[in-house]
């Protein structure tokens, strides 16, 4: 997981909140002061990483334990698990350094040998070597975290942001001026650029057959084993935030500050599924999912959870495929394409400072769409946003 600022953060809490969404949602126990980096579900067990109360975990989303013991800080980056043999083992990347459970975090050891910093972020296990990201670098380890070597990824002024296996490959994610992808096919021992067509990588995840990368506001995919990528944004808030990808089964769940999504490995568009949510889940940095729940963290807001029928209940019904045109606008806006499927569609436009300045359309949406006069509203960023009752999809728009 990779968390992001945004400034239009409060601008979403007015226009997202309203969609009824069939699932259910509800709010764990986990105390809104908790401020959730990263997520993890192993068996039974939920466990949240946090920056300023270390890990704590649950089987019931109401009784919490803190799972730190060991840890010589509060401050945790991710969590991941790892096959070891026939053990499973936990790790942790931190402020202070590299952590290890194989008491499924009752306790930890550090895990720090070589490693000529500990302020560590982005972590991989193969079961067989783990990759860390550092201030002062990437490290690779072979012996579970005994002893670690630097390694060469990318440009001394970039960041490794995050790593992906993808087959016998694996790949990495960077930050800042060079090569955004970089690939090794040597288990992690030497790493060359690899795929175009994209920018800077925060987050990799794999669908079935295709990989997807998020770079701030913009989600790209690759059906080529990531040698070719274009953009795959689709049913997304334009220019928010994507802060974290995670996979079961056949979707892709997706946290964003305007709130989380999903994607099935047979469509090519995302949906929210977060409606039901107060004000629609807006600043979500973290997804977690198992087969009995899918959960996210919410900044400010704590632990979210619902059931897997959160996916099948937005299907009812979708509003797909909507157009503006052009964006950006001078006086005249064409909307296009929306399809409500029977319910009644609202259309509305709020300002930046979450402030609705224009009913723009309440009824069934025609086929040939509408025009929408926006001269009298002074230049800068607007949302448009259509409800119909039980979705709601928002697109940016830009008035000159």
């Amino acid at each position: 997981m990779k968390k992001h600022g945004s400034l239009f953060a409060l601008t979403l809490a007015a226009f997202l909140a309203a969609g009824n969404c069939n699932a259910q949602w509800t709010q764990s126990a986990l105390p809104v002061t908790n401020q959730i980096t990263d997520i993890l579900s192993y068996g039974n067990v939920w466990y949240v990483a946090t920056s300023n109360n270390g890990i704590q975990s649950t089987q019931n989303f109401t009784d919490w334990t803190s799972s730190s013991s060991g840890i010589g800080t509060t401050d945790i980056r991710r969590i991941i698990s790892s096959i070891e043999g026939t053990s499973i083992v936990l790790y942790a990347s931190t402020a202070n350094g590299i952590y290890r459970s194989t008491m499924l975090g009752y306790n930890w050891m550090a895990a720090n040998n070589g490693l000529t910093s500990l302020n560590a972020g982005a972590l991989f296990s193969d079961g067989t070597i783990l990759l860390v990201s550092t201030a002062n670098g990437v490290f690779r380890s072979e012996n579970f975290g005994q002893s670690w070597s630097p390694v060469s990824v990318g440009a001394s002024s970039q960041t490794v942001r995050c790593f992906l296996k993808n087959g016998t490959d694996i790949l990495a994610g960077l930050a800042n001026t060079g090569n955004y992808l970089y690939r090794s096919t040597d288990n992690g021992l030497t790493w060359l650029p690899y795929g175009s067509g994209m920018y800077e990588v925060n987050l990799l995840a794999k669908l079935g057959d295709e990989l997807f990368a998020a770079s701030g506001t913009l989600m790209y995919h690759s059906t080529d084993n990531g040698l070719n990528w274009s953009p795959a944004s689709s049913g997304l808030v334009p220019g928010m935030y994507i802060n974290d990808l995670v996979t079961q089964g056949n979707h892709l769940y997706v946290a964003t500050i305007a709130g989380g999504y999903v994607q099935h490995t047979d469509s090519s568009s995302f949906t929210m599924i977060t409606s039901g949510m107060p004000q629609g889940g807006y600043l979500i940095n973290s997804v977690g999912v198992n087969s009995a729940h899918v959960v996210f963290g919410v900044v400010s807001n704590g632990l979210w959870y619902a059931d897997p029928g959160v996916v099948t209940a937005t299907r009812n019904p979708e509003m797909t495929g909507f157009r503006l045109f052009p964006n950006p606008a001078n006086d005249r806006l064409n909307v296009s394409g929306v399809r409500c499927h029977g319910a009644m569609c609202e259309i509305r436009v709020w300002d930046i400072c979450g402030k609705k300045v224009m009913d723009v359309f309440r009824g069934e949406f025609p086929p040939e769409g509408i025009e929408i006069n926006v001269g009298d509203l002074p230049p800068g960023i607007y949302f448009l946003r259509i409800g119909n009752g039980q979705s709601v999809q928002v697109e940016k728009l830009i008035k000159q």
